[in-house]
């Protein structure tokens, strides 16, 4: 099985990584991405839920850069 997600980029930004529905209101804690299936688990007030990239619209990093969650697949012609 080959990989989904760009593990190279996720590895590259300033951690930790945190996802939101929104952008406003909410963002939860990733504890890990799994490239090879998008699944991701969150820290949803001290229990950890699993989740799948594509469910996000906003990843934040440690230095405040939000990204699109489409940018992390490797099928992405985004610059």
């Amino acid at each position: 099985m080959s990989d989904l997600l760009n593990m190279e980029l996720i590895n590259s930004l300033p951690q930790p990584l945190w996802v939101s529905e929104n952008g406003k209101d909410w963002w939860w804690p990733v504890c890990d991405i799994e490239v090879q299936t998008g699944l991701v688990r969150i820290d949803v007030c001290g229990k950890l839920q699993i989740t799948h990239l594509s469910d996000w619209r906003h990843l934040r990093d440690d230095a405040q850069v939000i990204h699109d969650p489409d940018t992390f697949y490797l099928e992405d012609e985004s610059p």
